[in-house]
């Protein structure tokens, strides 16, 4: 899954943090100022798939 996520540097910075906690982050773009819109950035992070716990089969 991607998510896309626009705001101040501190409120990207908090956002992603809590993210973090709850979905495995496979990825994250380099924070880019957005255009027309001062102290704005956006960020993409991609989520990568939870791992599988392996059972053995006995």
């Amino acid at each position: 899954m991607r998510i896309r996520i626009d705001g101040t540097y501190a409120e990207i910075a908090y956002t992603v943090n809590k993210i973090r906690t709850i979905l495995p982050i496979g990825s994250i773009s380099p924070i880019r100022p957005r255009h027309r819109r001062p102290y704005t950035w956006r960020v993409f992070i991609d989520t990568a798939p939870k791992p599988h716990a392996r059972r053995w089969i006995t």
